[in-house]
This record gives C-alpha cells, sequence and structure tokens, in this order.
C-alpha cells in the first residue's frame, strides 16, 4: 500500500537521522578547561572550519564587525576566580565572547554578561563588561577549525590564544598565584651577589645513581648526575635580581648544566631554560620555586625547600641554610669574600 509522499518524506528523513535524533553540526560543539594555582578557566564553542577560504577577516566577516569567535551560540568563558585580562580586572563568572575586527588597529574583545546569545546577535560592544585591546598577529600555518588554548602557562597566569586560519590573538592573564612572588627590591639587595655553595648532604650515592639509571649511560638520569658531580665543593653560584618581575634567582650554573644534559640528547646543543627563583615567605626566609625561561612554573610550598638566611648588624645577608620539608640540612651557603 502506498503512503502519502509528505508522510514517507518524513519517515525517510527520520531513518537517516542519527540514533540521538541530532544531525551533525557543521561547526561542532568544543571545550577547553585549564586550572591554574587553583583558579578554573573554561572555554565552550562551536568550531567553524577555513573550508578553503583564502581570506577570513576583511570578507567573511567584514572589518569593523563585532563576531564571537566560534559558530552557532556565542562563545563563552567562565572564570571561577577573579582574573586580570589585559590588564583589567574581571570578576568570577561566566561570559560570552567577542571581537571587533579591525583592518589596521588592534582588535577589542568583549565580554557580555549574557551568555545564551546566538553568535549573529552582536551586542553593543560599549555595554561589555570588558571591552579591551588585543593583539592580533598572522602565522604561517593554516589552523583549519578555529581554535583556542592557552599557551605559557605558568604560576601566576597564562596566554589565552585564539587562533583561525592565519590569524592569531593573544590576551595576556593572569591569576593569582596564591604565593607572593616578587621581592620589594629593598629586601633583595641584602641578598645579591657571589656565594659559596656546599650541597654534598644532598648529592646521591654512586650507589643510588646505578639504582635511578640501571647502569644505563644514555639514561637522562645518568647525564644530569654525571655533570652535577663533576665539580668540587663547596661552589660558587650568584644570587641575582629582575626589576621587571621582581623575582629573586638563585643562579646555580652547574644544576642549570645538568638540568640541559637531562634535556638534550648526545647530538643536540644543551639550552638551559629551566632555573630556580627564591620566593618570600617570611622576613629571611624563602621558598625555592622551580623557572622555566624566566618565569616562575610550579612551586608547592608544602613539599618546596625552604632558604632561611642569616644576617650582619648592617642587614646584609651572609650565609644561608637550605632545608628539605622534613627540616633536614640539603645544603649551605656563605658569601663568598666573607
Amino acid at each position: 500500500m502506498n503512503c502519502p509522499r509528505l508522510v514517507c518524506t518524513i519517515a525517510t528523513a527520520l531513518l537517516v537521522l542519527p540514533e540521538n535524533g541530532s544531525a551533525q553540526a557543521a561547526s561542532e560543539l568544543a571545550t577547553f578547561t585549564q586550572i591554574i594555582s587553583g583558579t578554573e578557566i573554561e572555554i565552550e564553542w562551536s568550531r567553524p572550519s577555513v573550508r578553503g577560504r583564502e581570506v577570513i577577516f576583511g570578507q567573511q566577516i567584514p572589518w569593523g564587525e563585532v563576531w564571537t569567535p566560534g559558530a552557532n551560540m556565542a562563545t563563552t568563558i567562565r572564570f571561577s576566580k577573579d582574573v586580570v585580562l589585559s590588564g583589567t580586572k574581571v570578576s568570577a563568572g561566566h561570559y560570552s565572547v567577542w571581537l571587533r575586527v579591525l583592518e589596521s588597529e588592534p582588535w577589542r574583545l568583549a565580554l557580555h554578561a549574557e551568555t545564551a546569545l546566538p553568535h549573529s546577535a552582536h551586542p553593543p560592544i560599549e555595554e561589555a563588561v570588558l571591552h579591551v585591546g588585543v593583539e592580533r598577529g598572522k602565522t604561517t600555518d593554516v589552523q583549519e577549525s578555529l581554535e583556542w588554548d592557552l599557551d605559557r602557562i605558568r604560576l601566576d597566569g597564562a596566554e589565552l590564544v585564539m587562533h583561525w586560519g592565519r590569524d592569531r590573538v593573544m590576551i595576556p592573564l593572569k591569576v593569582d598565584p596564591g604565593i607572593a612572588l616578587a621581592t620589594p627590591i629593598q629586601e633583595a639587595q641584602t641578598l645579591l651577589g657571589e656565594w659559596r655553595y656546599d650541597d654534598r648532604a644532598s648529592l646521591p650515592t654512586a650507589e643510588e645513581i646505578e639504582r635511578f639509571t640501571g647502569g644505563n649511560p644514555d639514561d637522562p638520569t645518568g647525564r644530569y648526575f654525571e655533570v652535577l658531580i663533576s665539580e668540587p665543593r663547596p661552589r660558587p653560584i650568584r644570587i641575582e635580581y629582575d626589576e621587571g618581575s621582581g623575582l629573586v634567582h638563585f643562579v646555580d650554573r652547574l644544576t642549570e648544566a645538568a638540568e640541559a644534559a637531562f634535556y638534550s640528547g648526545d647530538d643536540e646543543e644543551p639550552v638551559v631554560i629551566y632555573g630556580q627563583a627564591l620566593l618570600p615567605r617570611a622576613p629571611g626566609f624563602y621558598v625555592v620555586a622551580g623557572t622555566f625561561g624566566g618565569e616562575v612554573s610550579a612551586v608547592n610550598p608544602q613539599f618546596a625547600q625552604m632558604v632561611e638566611f642569616e644576617f650582619d648588624d648592617d642587614g646584609r645577608a651572609v650565609s644561608f641554610t637550605v632545608r628539605n620539608p622534613d627540616d633536614e640540612i640539603a645544603a649551605i651557603g656563605v658569601r663568598a669574600g666573607g
């Protein structure tokens, strides 16, 4: 028995739908979540694709357009705690994200309190919770589907990045690291200079090194310890200060060389990007933090080593003791030349 044409058409359409009853979107939904020092950042967006188009901005998206960096519904971002975005404080909350694309000026980033907006709603950018200029760059590689990510993640923030086609927008993001990173320059100056450093108390024995490396001479850990134990103790180190960041740097060239040996193969030129910084905890007390490219990358005050300085009558640091979390002495230092 033949069915009416309309009924047959509906029945055929239902047969080709996915089992969950929803058709596949051209711009699939994506989410990205990252926690930095206890602050959760979550981005949700639909991912439009370039699909062979050579130029997106200025053609598909006209100059001056207020555009959500995504598709379908407005892209949203959520911060679990207050943050600083491109130099402007943003309260914890959930926001829709918009960009005004400009040909020869910095693009404008806007966050709106209303999140359930279609991508074509284009709310007035002047009514935004946040309205700031952002850096737009060009890349040689083409990002086919629009991507959100966090780059250069460190203890106190990251770079929030939107990449589509050859256009890349970078937005500085700062969070509360939960610990002071900077030391006032007057306090730091009492620590600076050349030191003699003795870390024999924390060096592994030959038997321990054998156990760590399994006797494999090509093991990266073996390369690390080979360099680390290659100089007599005490040995020279420096304490330096970066006025731009306020960081006190514990400059140990031997440890840096050991790190470079660990991360570099035999035929590779060692590159030193890891280091240590001293973060203030109380007068004369500092916690040791790891650095990456000169920025604080990781520290856990509960498990990090603590450094205690002693001072002369003029307030100048003359010695220090490094202690492990269990209060055992790991190293001592005395100022070179007295």
